[in-house]
C-alpha cells in the first residue's frame, strides 16, 4: 500500500536536508512563510499536534529543499536495453518519480506491450460502477489514428509533476500502422514530442524487443540510458546488443548528447563483482559508476508504487539510487 502522509524526519531524509536543514524547526518556519506547502495535523497526545504532508505535497518541498534543480532546457530520455530482467522499467519509474519529487516535471511514456509501467505508474482501483470498466483507456494509438488531443490522453499520478502516457493494448495496432508511415522512424520526434512542450523531462520506457516503436523512442531522445544487469547472461550478450544500437545510430544518423549504462542487480558474489568491474574498466566512457545494489527493498518499494527514497529513505538501496540519480543529473546539466 502506499504511503500517503510523511512527517518531517521523512521530508529531511527524502530530500537528503541533514545537512542543509539543522532542525526541524526550519522546515516548520518555512510552511508559516508559506514557502512549502502546509502540512495536515494531527493530535498525538492530549496536547500536542503532529505535521505530516501528502504526498502530493512532495514536489512544492523538492522545489525548494530538493537535491535536483530543474533543467535548462528539456531532455527527452529513452531507457532500452536489449536484455530483459535487469530493471529497466524499474529504473525508468524510479528515476521519473525522484525527478519529480524534486519538482521537475516528467512525462513517462510506456511502450511495452506488457503495460509494466502504466501498472506501476496507475495502480488498479477497484472500480466504482460498471462504465469504469467498459471505458477505455487512451494511448499513443488514440494520439496519431483516432485525433484524441493529447491532454485527453495524458494521465496524472499520486505526484501532481509525474504524468503518463499509459500502454494500452492499441500498441500493437499503432506500431503496425507506423510502419506504413513515410519517414517511419521519425513520427515520435516530429508529431509527438512537439506537443510536449510543457515538461522538463519526457522519458521512454521499451520492451527489451526491438520494434518500431523503440526506433522512433531512440530518434527522439537525446540521451540514451542503458540498464547492465551484473550477470553472466548481460554480460555474454552485451557486444552484441551494444552493436545493434551502434549500427542501428549510424544508419539513422542519430546523434545523442549522451549514452549512459547503469550497473544493475550487483549483488556480493565473485562473479557479480568481477563483472561490474569488468563493466567500469571496459565502458568508463559510459558507464556510470554508482551500481543499484540486488535488494529486497526494490522488490518492497515496487508494490508499494513508490521510488526507494519515498519508500526507505534510509536504506541502502535508497542510496544507491540517490548516488545513481544525482551522477546522470549533473552529467546532464553540468552548471
Amino acid at each position: 500500500m502506499q504511503k500517503e502522509f510523511f512527517s518531517p524526519a521523512e521530508i529531511r531524509k527524502i530530500f537528503r536536508l541533514e545537512d542543509k536543514v539543522k532542525s526541524m524547526q526550519t522546515l516548520f518556519n518555512a510552511e508559516e512563510r508559506g514557502d512549502i506547502p502546509k502540512a495536515e495535523r494531527f493530535a498525538r497526545g492530549s496536547n500536542h499536534q503532529a505535521r505530516q504532508w501528502k504526498i502530493s505535497q512532495l514536489p512544492e518541498i523538492g522545489k525548494k529543499y530538493g537535491f535536483l534543480q530543474k533543467p535548462n532546457k528539456q531532455w527527452v530520455i529513452c531507457v532500452y536495453t536489449a536484455k530483459g530482467g535487469v530493471l529497466k522499467t524499474t529504473i525508468t519509474y524510479a528515476l521519473a518519480r525522484i525527478l519529480a519529487l524534486n519538482g521537475i516535471k516528467v512525462l513517462i511514456i510506456g511502450l511495452d506491450f506488457q503495460g509494466s509501467l502504466t501498472e506501476l505508474a496507475l495502480p488498479n482501483r477497484i472500480p466504482e460502477s460498471l462504465s469504469e470498466v467498459i471505458e477505455p483507456t487512451l494511448g499513443l494509438h488514440s494520439v496519431f489514428y483516432d485525433r484524441v488531443p493529447i491532454e485527453e490522453v495524458i494521465q496524472v499520478t499520486n505526484l501532481p509533476t509525474l504524468h503518463i502516457i499509459p500502454e494500452t493494448p492499441e500498441l500493437i495496432i499503432l506500431e503496425k500502422r507506423m510502419r506504413a508511415e513515410n519517414k517511419r522512424e521519425l513520427v515520435f520526434k516530429e508529431k509527438l514530442i512537439p506537443k510536449l512542450k510543457d515538461y522538463d523531462v519526457i522519458m521512454f520506457d521499451n520492451s527489451p524487443n526491438w520494434t518500431g516503436l523503440i526506433e522512433n523512442a531512440l530518434v527522439a531522445s537525446k540521451v540514451v540510458i542503458s540498464p547492465l544487469g551484473c550477470d553472466y547472461g548481460t554480460f555474454r550478450v552485451l557486444d552484441n546488443n551494444l552493436n545493434t544500437l551502434r549500427d542501428f545510430q549510424t544508419t539513422m544518423n542519430v546523434e545523442w548528447d549522451h549514452f549512459v549504462m547503469i550497473p544493475t542487480l550487483l549483488d556480493n558474489t565473485t562473479l557479480s563483482q568481477q563483472i561490474y568491474s569488468s563493466y567500469v574498466t571496459n565502458y568508463q566512457k559510459d558507464v556510470i559508476p554508482a551500481p543499484i545494489r540486488r535488494s529486497v527493498k526494490g522488490q518492497e518499494s515496487l508494490v508499494t508504487n513508490q521510488s526507494p527514497i519515498e519508500y526507505d529513505p534510509a536504506s541502502s538501496l535508497s542510496q544507491d539510487y540517490f548516488e545513481f540519480v544525482t551522477k546522470f543529473w549533473k552529467l546532464l546539466n553540468p552548471s
